[in-house]
């Protein structure tokens, strides 16, 4: 316990290590925030939408569709705010950004839009669907099969019940942030070097007292990774809750299997440390420069430079996402926070389970050959 204690500050007195694994994510998650919400705000938020009715010169308004228009709700809230006015007037409000669109009625109805975005999509969705189905329904009343094209509307018209994730972030931004969580577990590696680094008498000092102390090697490496563990598990509850608290991020659903998971993506993190400071031990430098491009490169795979990679990957080489440690990071946070798929979750767990398995071995491995190796040379000498 006195050694574990002595680890903790040990790790905690780098402040190269305490920059990156946590002012750096915590610095580039808030220029994330800046970044991010007015392009959420813009183009996915949703309020009751203003639009503007006229008519063309001459053309009577259509009662219906205003009537229409006004009778749609979401969530009990009006749907559509509805202005009937004249052609200069409606353009003047669509100019001023007082309404989302202007819908022109006539023998070509027309929606006028300031700037493309959801709310635009939905105006124009909505009214070409009216359109079409009065076109029908006045084709059938020329031809008498008004009554057969009712009755057929009824009966594959089905009423679709839209039910939202209960709890769920609906901010599709929010892939970014997971990716951001991923990089900062990942980071946990540095300290899985760093102790690998002051094992090993021929890289630092600190490596040759340590080996020259009276206890058995395989407690003081436990010692060490539960050091490093418990670090770099307080600052994914750092990151998390300035994510909540202070970033206002709708992160989604966050129950106790988050911070389960966070448990293992930090074990996971350091897990990646230990397998280069114990397959590239002979070069520090080396293996600092090499863990830190495969981590980036890692995190590239999983969105955090581009948004939608995952998906591109889902469908050009999906063995990439079941493989890729910070996809499996994200995927298991959207999975759980945003999808509420227990069963990818476990999916996802189960091959970071496998991965720190796999890196265990590798770097019990090349510890036991680089070992015999010095022994070999020192015998020689």
């Amino acid at each position: 316990m006195i050694y574990y204690m002595y680890r903790v500050k040990r790790l905690l007195r780098n402040k190269t290590l305490f920059f990156w694994t946590i002012l750096f994510p915590l610095g580039l998650a808030t220029l994330f925030k800046f970044a991010f919400s007015s392009i959420t705000e813009k183009t996915w938020g949703f309020d009751t939408i203003p639009v503007a009715v006229t008519t063309e010169s001459g053309v009577a308004a259509e009662a219906m569709f205003v009537e229409f228009l006004e009778g749609m709700e979401n969530d009990g809230a009006a749907f559509f705010s509805v202005t009937e006015t004249d052609k200069d007037n409606a353009e003047k409000l669509l100019s001023e950004k007082e309404v989302t669109a202007v819908i022109v009625l006539g023998e070509e109805t027309e929606v006028l839009i300031y700037e493309n975005g959801l709310n635009a999509t939905v105006v124009k969705t909505v009214v070409d669907n009216y359109l079409q189905s009065r076109d029908i329904f006045m084709e059938a009343a020329m031809t008498g099969r008004l009554a057969e094209v009712t009755e057929s509307f009824a009966d594959e018209t089905e009423t679709l019940a839209v039910r939202e994730f209960e709890g769920a972030s609906k901010d599709p931004m929010i892939q970014y942030f997971q990716a951001l969580v991923a990089m900062a577990s990942l980071y946990g590696a540095m300290y899985g070097l760093l102790n690998t680094g002051e094992m090993n008498q021929n890289q630092t000092v600190v490596a040759a007292r340590r080996l020259a102390a009276p206890m058995k090697k395989l407690p003081t490496v436990l010692a060490d990774v539960a050091a490093a563990c418990t670090i770099q598990y307080l600052q994914f509850l750092l990151i998390l809750a300035y994510y909540l608290l202070v970033l206002k991020v709708d992160f989604g659903r966050v129950n106790g299997w988050l911070f389960v998971a966070g448990a293992l993506y930090s074990l996971f993190g350091v897990l990646i440390g230990y397998f280069f400071g114990c397959v590239l031990q002979k070069e520090k430098g080396i293996a600092d420069s090499v863990m830190t491009g495969c981590i980036m490169f890692s995190c590239f795979l999983g969105g955090l430079m581009v948004g939608n990679m995952r998906m591109i990957l889902e469908t050009s080489a999906p063995i990439v996402n079941r493989i890729n440690p910070a996809t499996l990071i994200a995927e298991s946070m959207h999975a759980l926070c945003v999808i509420g798929d227990m069963g990818w979750f476990a999916r996802c767990m189960i091959s970071i389970v496998l991965w720190c398995i796999l890196l265990i071995i590798v770097s019990v491995v090349a510890l036991g050959y680089h070992q015999r190796k010095i022994g070999r040379e020192g015998k020689k000498a």
